[in-house]
């Protein structure tokens, strides 16, 4: 499959009349990827277009980008919603990515998807490939260093924080919902806990391995927790769209 034309001259940072290059120096690490790091990506462009199945009906999206995007959100930390939310305004993702400044930006399933495109095409060397030949041509990594990065790790690590968002998102729309149904005194003694944990508080993704695995275990035993509770009641609270939402999720998600 050909990837169609893409205008991937002149960096945003690079046009004197842009807003970017007048707010970021010559440091930033935005301005270093899209100057440095991403002319190489696009050198991978017709590899990584071999990812999209043509059977798919799914529009295209260009693949270096998405690719800029995967490295982003391992670098710092973001899962799928956020990224589509970065994307979408943040106003050094935009040009760093090659990106027009403006409203677009990307569904959240567009990444799992392009996650999905590359295992299924055996694409995660090419990738790979194309993201140590970027630092390493720009020496920002030894040529011969030891250190191998691998794309899997990456793909795991930021499914995981995707998965990890979408399941405290689900269980705080199941709380909401049963707190309008639940009458005045029905609640567990661990309402308010799950409540401030889920729905008052915003979780933070920037936690290390151990601070993610631990969030990860927490959501999955307060789910069954909240399973249990559940268990005795009417069918109608029971099995609910949002409880039975919160099943689907936790099977697919948090295996």
């Amino acid at each position: 499959m050909s990837p169609p034309k893409f205008d991937v001259q002149g960096s945003p940072f690079e046009s004197r009349d842009s807003i970017a290059a007048k707010l970021f120096d010559q440091k930033d690490k935005y301005k270093l990827f899209a100057t440095k790091v991403w002319p190489v990506l696009v050198r991978y462009r017709q590899e990584l277009a071999e990812c999209y199945d043509p059977g798919e009906e799914r529009p295209w999206i260009e693949p270096a980008v998405l690719l800029g995007v995967l490295i982003f959100q391992f670098l710092e930390r973001v899962p799928d919603r956020q990224a589509s939310e970065l994307v979408k305004y943040h106003l050094a993702w935009k040009p760093a990515l090659n990106l027009k400044i403006g409203p677009s930006g990307f569904h959240t399933a567009t990444f799992v998807y392009f996650r999905h495109w590359l295992s299924k095409a055996a694409k995660n060397e090419v990738a790979l490939r194309a993201v140590v030949a970027a630092l390493q041509e720009k020496g920002f990594t030894p040529k011969r260093s030891k250190e191998r990065l691998e794309l899997q790790h990456v793909l795991v690590a930021v499914a995981r924080l995707s998965a990890l968002e979408r399941a405290c998102e689900t269980l705080a729309l199941a709380l909401e919902e049963l707190d309008r149904k639940l009458k005045e005194g029905g609640r567990p003694e661990f309402w308010g806990l799950l409540w401030d944990r889920y729905v008052e508080s915003k979780l933070d993704y920037k936690s290390g391995e151990e601070g993610l695995e631990s969030k990860i275990r927490q959501a999955r035993a307060d789910y069954l927790c909240l399973l249990e509770w559940l268990e005795p009641l009417g069918t109608e609270i029971r099995e609910g769209k949002p409880v039975a939402l919160l099943r689907e999720v936790f099977a697919q998600q948090m295996k």
